[in-house]
């Protein structure tokens, strides 16, 4: 019995916790968007600032990924050329 009290307090913990937070990104949002609006920003200007920021990070994990290859190649290669220094 005890068990499915604290079960249920958990759930109810729980689902405050989520609500609480979403009240407060909510509010976030409505606080930004308040200040973007009133210092003049338009909506497409908002949306174009999202759109390149999300194109930057794209651009930048597509780097690193490039990146992490090379350097990933370059090491089986320096693997491969000390085995075969190893064998012959």
């Amino acid at each position: 019995m005890r068990n499915n009290e604290k079960i249920l307090k958990q759930k109810n913990s729980l689902r405050s916790g989520i609500n609480i937070s979403i009240g407060l990104i909510l509010a976030g949002l409505a606080v930004v968007f308040g200040l973007i609006f009133g210092f003049g920003g338009t909506f497409l200007a908002v949306v174009g600032v999202y759109l390149g920021y999300k194109l930057l990070r794209l651009i930048l994990r597509v780097l690193s990924l490039v990146f992490s290859l090379f350097i990933t190649l370059v090491s089986i290669a320096i693997l491969i050329l000390i085995i075969s220094l190893l064998i012959f």
